[in-house]
């Protein structure tokens, strides 16, 4: 073999040993993951199962949803399975528009309730021209999203109910956070073991911690999403006394309109619950292998 040819086989075996290492870097081994976003002032999240399969939770304002999405997803994978637009509010639903954008959509869960604002309006066609399967999201409902070696990853719903959503997609409640989409993170051997999140989005505190009363009783999990960024209108006692979480992630920005309150902080210290916030924390990250879960965060 003469020198040229030596070189190129050794460059050869280079490139593929680095892509071998590019694909192993991208695979879960088994572990589901929870990407909390750091989007700026709003929610964001991007969901992973052990096989690949990606589920994106809400958009931000901005763009800086795309940035995670990036660093989070291998390069060449352009397709997201679904994607869960809660409510539409800026700092939820604007950076989804970028999501449908760049990535190719299979699915969108959302509630269709229309509050006339120039955003849902763009929102609508962006979703007409995805021609992705258009998903309503309604209380009692279950998504199965992937199953591997006995592993199962799904999402319950919630909220809203199909009462709500009837009268609200015909008259949206004064306040929007009321119809926001409530979700349930389950994965593991069965949907009521292993390991859970709850995903709350801006709900109210009174209608999460009243599931128990619409059918849809809450039960212990090791991750909650704090609702509404930190605000007192979202968190309880009654909910961490239901919930009993082990950490708290509270998605927030830097110009944070006094988010998270004083209030929740010392709720959830007092409770002796871990928090991570990404105004202070960065994108935050937990691992879960169905049975135990890690968590992590960029500082």
């Amino acid at each position: 073999m003469d020198q040229k040819n030596k070189i190129f086989l050794t460059l050869a075996v280079i490139f593929a040993g680095f892509g071998v290492l590019l694909i192993l870097s991208f695979q879960n081994f088994g572990k589901f993951r929870l990407v909390a976003c750091d989007v700026g002032q709003g929610d964001g999240m991007l969901l992973v199962s052990p096989s690949g399969k990606q589920i994106v939770v809400d958009g931000g304002p901005g763009t800086k949803i795309v940035d995670c999405l990036s660093q989070n997803m291998p390069f060449w994978d352009r397709t997201v399975e679904l994607v869960v637009a809660t409510h539409a509010q800026k700092d939820h639903m604007e950076g989804l528009l970028e999501v449908l954008g760049r990535y190719k959509v299979k699915m969108i869960a959302e509630t269709k309730v229309n509050n006339g604002s120039e955003l849902y309006r763009e929102w609508r066609k962006a979703v007409d021209e995805e021609k992705a399967k258009v998903y309503v999201a309604k209380k009692g409902e279950r998504l199965i999203l992937d199953t591997k070696q006995g592993q199962t990853l799904s999402l319950d719903i919630l909220w809203p109910g199909a009462q709500e959503l009837s009268q609200w997609q015909t008259s949206p409640p004064s306040d929007l956070n009321e119809s926001a989409i409530v979700l349930r993170v389950n994965y593991g051997p069965s949907t009521s073991s292993g390991f859970c999140a709850y995903l709350t989005a801006d709900i109210p505190k009174e209608i999460f911690a009243n599931l128990a009363l619409q059918g849809e009783a809450l039960r212990g999990c090791q991750v909650l999403k704090i609702s509404h960024h930190g605000s007192k209108t979202g968190t309880s006692q009654e909910i961490l006394d239901k919930v009993k979480p082990a950490v708290a992630i509270i998605q927030v920005g830097k110009n944070n309109y006094g988010h998270p309150t004083k209030e929740v902080i010392d709720l959830l210290t007092s409770n002796r619950v871990k928090i991570l916030r990404n105004d202070t924390n960065g994108i935050i990250e937990i691992t879960s292998d169905g049975k135990s879960f890690k968590a992590k965060s960029e500082r």
